[in-house]
């Protein structure tokens, strides 16, 4: 029986929408094992496309190849990455190594795509190249050899996973007659080892050194002659090497050492990359360094964790509502308080007038006063107040201990003790203000006869980071929100808001880094075509293509995040260094998960720009990549 058969084989090719070229015409053919035949005939009768079809790189014809009882049209895509790997090796005339390689390397290219064993690989490569001469160049490149030499090293890639058949085509087109008879002695002895050798050629001196030739012209099978059969030819031969896919420590050592091949490009578009992202890991760390420094240096005590808040009309604060307010995310507690709004007067010496608001000190007291709050008989008052009773520019000193006395129009007037003088940040500051002890006030009420109502809530928040939120619950309540607090809420949100614009232009530079990895991976594609189509050829699979370039783009991601990451720390020194002098750091180096967010991003950001690049690599047809110069 038969070990290889062709049926009716025909293929076409097309010239336009409208026009097909036939290359071959119902090819009929039988081979066995231990043959060594010969494909004769002139330029463009067909013998290269079939040796194409026999070798599983060209599919897109009619008719069946029949090997050993198994129809090839019947494989699947993966089986038939599996017959590249295992059945078939194969020979070209224009040798196909991969030229960034070593000679030892480009034997093992093979068995890297088969999972074989690294150890193995080594020696089985070493044992092939002592088989053809060429042992004594195994760390040599391939532009360090002749070409006779580089066919034996293609010989050998091509014996790597002990295949049952050996395609050659034109293997001694480009060669000498020295190399010429010294590569077809090497294919008789691969014949004579029981495997079937099929020789493309027109030359009739190779085809007179073949147990057989099958003459081919336009297309047909002309004439077949059997020969004498190849001297010890043996119809039985070893298992062929066995074959799984290619692991991922041979692509990621493939994709390195690619890069490593254009270093020099994949630092520049690393660098590139890595200086957008080290923009924005230096920006959320200045971020972080400023909020910190307002949370620590600004909130200075409870009393900067408090919101005030008051009803539009003026109205006290039921339990319910006091109730909901505490239910709020990010409240602590709340505390009643009061405040009088433009009934009170005050008089110091000749100097009268009204107060715009008289407030208890129940947790309200600004975090701008220093030392204890008011007692009984004492009153703090704002800048605006110290201004009209003293006309020193050092009013804020003149008037401590000074008496002020305090009406509500129809009674009798209370005298305070001033005991401070507060920076008023609300948006009463340029009125006169005022904070009295919650006695003080019931007393003053009690001159008119009136009960202190409880129209202020005080709003203790849990920290600086929900302000902002608190601030905005509380007025979608419809409640009034002032005090300091509410200040240091908007110095907050303002970092927010600074904080998304700079991340957004970091961003930007982010995405115009991912387009030039996506076109540099792209233009290595274009350049690595020929080396696509070798892989293709020796049982590459389209997934093993789309992660060695995937991989490519991960490795570039890693390095531009690592050099990101450096970036960042020097600046942060730098800045930091300039900074001393405040006594504060700005840039905070206690936020190492921006680090590892932006490695992370870097390395994802590179693939997803080389998803593209790779599956369009994936998808090149391996006989026009083997084309390609």
């Amino acid at each position: 029986m038969a070990y290889l058969q062709l049926a009716n084989i025909k293929k076409e090719y097309n010239v336009s929408r409208t026009q097909t070229q036939t290359v071959l015409r119902d090819i009929t053919a039988e081979f066995k094992q231990g043959e060594l035949v010969a494909l004769l005939g002139e330029s463009g009768s067909g013998k290269s496309t079939l040796i194409n079809i026999l070798g599983g790189l060209d599919t897109n014809y009619t008719g069946s190849v029949i090997l050993n009882g198994q129809f090839l049209k019947d494989l699947t895509e993966r089986q038939m990455d599996d017959y590249r790997k295992k059945r078939v090796g194969m020979i070209f005339q224009s040798y196909n190594l991969i030229s960034n390689m070593t000679v030892l390397d480009n034997v093992k290219i093979a068995m890297k795509m088969s999972g074989v064993d690294d150890g193995r690989q080594t020696d089985r490569a070493i044992k092939l190249l002592k088989v053809v001469k060429m042992d004594h160049a195994a760390l040599k490149l391939p532009n360090q050899l002749s070409g006779g030499q580089k066919q034996r090293v293609a010989i050998a890639r091509a014996l790597a996973n002990n295949p049952e058949i050996i395609l050659a085509d034109e293997p001694t087109g480009a060669l000498d007659k020295d190399s010429a008879r010294l590569v077809m002695l090497i294919l008789k002895k691969i014949a004579e080892s029981g495997k079937l050798v099929i020789v493309v050629t027109h030359s009739q001196k190779v085809a007179d050194e073949c147990s057989r030739v099958v003459s081919i012209a336009d297309g047909v099978i002309a004439q077949d002659v059997k020969a004498a059969p190849v001297k010890g030819a043996k119809g039985r031969m070893r298992a062929p090497v066995r074959a799984g896919g290619i692991s991922s420590k041979n692509t990621m050592a493939l994709a390195w050492n690619n890069l490593w091949r254009s270093r020099r490009r994949s630092l520049l578009v690393a660098i590139a990359m890595a200086i957008g992202m080290a923009a924005v890991i230096l920006i959320l760390s200045i971020s972080s360094g400023i909020t910190d420094y307002v949370n620590n240096v600004l909130v200075s005590g409870d009393d900067a964790m408090r919101l005030e808040i008051e009803k539009s009309d003026g109205t006290e604060f039921s339990d319910s509502e006091i109730s909901a307010v505490e239910k709020l995310n990010g409240v602590a507690y709340t505390s009643a308080a009061v405040v009088s709004r433009s009934n009170v007067y005050y008089t110091y010496g000749n100097v009268s007038g009204t107060l715009l608001t008289l407030s208890s000190d129940e947790g309200a007291l600004p975090s701008a006063i220093s030392g204890e709050a008011p007692s009984e008989g004492q009153l703090y008052i704002n800048e605006a107040l110290a201004k009209d009773i003293c006309s020193y520019d050092d009013y804020a000193e003149v008037v401590l201990g000074q008496t002020v006395e305090l009406n509500m129009g129809n009674g009798e007037s209370l005298s305070l003790t001033v005991a401070g003088v507060y920076e008023d940040g609300s948006s009463y500051s340029a009125f006169p203000c005022a904070y009295a002890a919650r006695s003080v006030l019931e007393e003053l009420y009690a001159t008119v006869g009136r009960t202190l109502p409880q129209n202020k809530l005080v709003v203790a928040v849990e920290s600086a980071s929900y302000l902002s939120a608190v601030g905005e619950d509380l007025q979608t309540l419809g409640y009034t929100v002032s005090g300091e607090s509410a200040s240091l809420s908007d110095i907050l949100s303002y970092i927010d808001l600074g904080t998304m614009v700079l991340t957004a232009v970091g961003a930007i530079s982010l995405v115009v880094s991912a387009i030039m990895i996506f076109i540099v991976l792209y233009i290595s594609v274009i350049e690595r075509t020929k080396e696509i189509g070798v892989l293709r050829a020796v049982g590459g699979s389209k997934g093993d293509i789309r992660r060695i370039f995937l991989s490519e783009a991960a490795f570039l991601g890693a390095i531009s995040g690592v050099i990101a990451v450096a970036l960042s720390l020097l600046a942060a020194i730098v800045v930091n260094a300039c900074t001393a002098s405040l006594g504060v750091n700005i840039v905070s180096y206690f936020y190492g998960v921006y680090y590892i967010v932006g490695l992370a991003l870097s390395v994802i950001l590179s693939v997803c720009a080389g998803v593209a690049p790779a599956s369009y690599a994936a998808s090149l047809d391996p006989v026009e990549s083997l084309r390609r110069e």
